[in-house]
Formats: structure tokens, C-alpha cells, sequence
């Protein structure tokens, strides 16, 4: 099947032994690990009664009508956030890629990134025990109720209302910001380093689909504004702070986009078998390139090899001929910044 031309196809690989399949499965196992117990933390934060901040009791921003029925719930939220970035690099690694370690590397780096995003957001919601805007509605205070003293503020004390009190103080930041920016993000950087955004041939549709995942960030961070739960600041705060976990996290398991092989995962933590026996000649070869000697000719030119004709599923520096994005044709091992990147093993 013909992959379409803003998708990089990741080639065939060598069947992996069962040992090597052993070691990498011992090798990300504590990557899991971490995950799974950061979310167990999330859970737990999420029982905790936290530091609740005095406020005004006449400041009209708290003044707003607790919403029943939000827009996006916390199931949607999942199914935003999670769900859908799951569905779309499984059908991406499998249907188009063909890639197991491509689908590893992209479910890995998403669920870890949630799992942070989501355990920082409620530490931070915790210690700051920011009122929400809708927390009068929450709290109830007796009718004609005012400040103790003209230079002093109320606490929850007054409330005469208590089961919606406690999350009536986590405001900041947002956590449908947060997760949502956190996952939709990544999935933009994931597809954005599919297609190759930075080529520098210009596409249209790429710009379109990118904006999918944006769009749907945005949209989902506004309504916590729509439905009161939410200041402006905490909906920017926590925009920002999703972003850069998705970023973060995205790029302990995929290079920058500008590089050649943004579309590829970094290697394996295991080497492959054959991997020592290509070292040396792959760093030969790499010498050769940056002294205009490649293929021994001696004035810089190479042997243009793409991957439609030789089917090239090698890194930066293989060992007879490079490809047009800097890969070999025949399995070698590209360096970003000196770290292999995997050839869809």
C-alpha cells in the first residue's frame, strides 16, 4: 500500500529475537511503573482537603451561579485528552507506520505526560486554595452575611453548605486546561513530526490537520470559563503548564521537528545484535561525510538513494549509501544530537 505523501514510512525491519524483546520489556518496565504510581498519586491528591484561602465576601468574582451540568465533563475530558490521542497513534503507528516501537515510544510518552500534568496540577490546586468563581453558590452563606471587620476577609467558616466546599477551593490552575492542552499538544507534536511540518515544502492539509488537536485544546480550556469554574488566570495558567509537559514529555522519546528524522522514535535502550558490528563502520563512513569523501569519490557527492527505489530503512549514517533525508539505504543508525534514532524497529 502506497502511504500518502506527507506521512513518512518507516520501512521493514528484521525480525527481533526473543531475547532482545526480554530486555527491552525489562528495560521500559520502570517507565510503566512510574506512570501507573503517578496516577495512583493523582487519585490520591484528589481526596485530600487542601488549603483553603480567605476571601471577600462581597467580591462579585465569586459571585457566579455553580453549574450543574458542565460542558465538558470529566468523562469527556478523558475522552478528549486520552482516548482520542491513543486512537489516532495507534492507527498512525499500525495502519500507517507499521511500527510497534513507534506505537511504544508514542503511548509512552502520552500517558506519562497526562500523569504528570495531572499529579502537578493537583499538588499545585492543593497548596493554593484559590477560591473558584462560582464559590458563594458552593458555600451559602447565611443572608446578609459580611466581613468580621472592615480589614479582615471571611473564611469557609461561614459556608452553611459543605459537599461542594471542598473542590470550591482548587481553582488554580485548571485541570481541564491543563489535561487537554497536555494531550492534544503532544498529539499535534506527534503529527506534526509525522508529516514533517518543517520540510520546508508547504503543505495545506497539514495545516488543517494540526489544527484539529489545537482547536479542540482551546475550546475545551474556554468552557471552564463559560461554565464559572474557572478565572481567566487559571485558564492561561494552566494552558501553559499543560503545553510544556506535552512538549517536555514528548521529547524524551522523539527529536526536535526541525531534524531530518523527527518522525522516528529514538532507538531502543537496548542495542540491536548487529548494532556493535555497524558502529564502526557507520562512524567511518560518518568521518568520510564531513570531509566530502563519501563513496570514496572525494569531492563531496554521494549516491542519491530514495526510499521508493531502495525501500531505505536506515539512520543518519549508514554503511554504503546515504538517502536523501540523511538515512542509510541499507540499516544504519542515525544520531540526533548523538543519541540513535530508531528505524521502526
Amino acid at each position: 500500500m502506497r502511504l500518502p505523501k506527507f506521512f513518512s514510512d518507516q520501512g521493514s525491519a528484521k525480525p527481533m529475537t526473543r531475547k532482545r524483546k526480554w530486555l527491552l520489556v525489562r528495560t521500559y518496565l520502570p517507565d510503566w511503573i512510574i506512570t501507573i504510581v503517578l496516577w495512583g498519586l493523582f487519585y490520591l491528591l484528589d481526596r485530600i482537603n487542601g488549603f483553603r484561602r480567605t476571601f471577600d465576601i462581597n467580591d462579585t468574582s465569586l459571585h457566579h451561579t455553580f453549574a450543574v451540568h458542565e460542558r465538558v465533563p470529566p468523562y469527556a475530558l478523558f475522552l478528549i485528552c486520552l482516548l482520542f490521542p491513543v486512537v489516532v497513534i495507534l492507527i498512525v503507528s499500525l495502519g500507517v507506520l507499521r511500527s510497534a516501537w513507534d506505537l511504544h515510544s508514542g503511548l509512552l510518552g502520552l500517558i506519562l505526560s497526562l500523569a504528570v500534568t495531572s499529579t502537578a496540577t493537583n499538588i499545585i490546586k492543593i497548596c493554593v486554595g484559590r477560591p473558584r468563581p462560582d464559590l458563594l453558590d458552593r458555600c451559602q452563606p447565611a443572608a446578609g452575611l459580611s466581613n468580621p471587620t472592615p480589614y479582615t476577609l471571611s473564611s469557609s467558616s461561614i459556608c452553611t453548605r459543605t459537599d461542594l466546599l471542598n473542590d470550591g477551593f482548587r481553582s488554580f490552575p485548571s485541570g481541564h486546561a491543563s489535561l487537554s492542552f497536555c494531550g492534544l499538544i503532544y498529539l499535534t507534536f506527534y503529527l506534526a513530526a509525522k508529516m514533517k511540518i518543517s520540510n520546508k515544502r508547504g503543505l495545506s492539509i497539514k495545516t488543517w490537520i494540526l489544527l484539529a488537536p489545537i482547536s479542540g485544546a482551546v475550546l475545551v480550556a474556554v468552557s471552564r470559563s463559560m461554565d464559572y469554574r474557572h478565572h481567566a488566570t487559571d485558564i492561561i495558567a494552566g494552558s501553559i503548564l499543560g503545553f510544556f509537559i506535552g512538549w517536555y514529555c514528548y521529547r524524551q522519546y522523539y527529536p526536535p521537528l526541525s531534524h531530518p528524522l523527527c518522525h522516528r522514535p529514538y532507538s531502543p535502550r537496548v542495542p540491536r545484535e548487529d548494532e556493535d558490528a555497524d558502529a564502526e563502520g557507520g562512524r567511518e563512513l560518518a568521518g568520510l561525510a564531513a570531509n566530502g569523501q563519501r563513496n570514496g569519490n572525494g569531492n563531496g557527492m554521494s549516491k542519491v538513494v530514495t526510499d521508493e527505489e531502495n525501500g531505505v530503512d536506515g539512520g543518519g549514517f549508514g554503511r554504503s549509501t546515504i538517502a536523501e533525508d540523511g538515512r542509510g539505504a541499507d540499516g544504519g543508525v542515525g544520531l540526533v544530537d548523538g543519541v540513535p534514532v530508531a528505524e521502526g524497529r
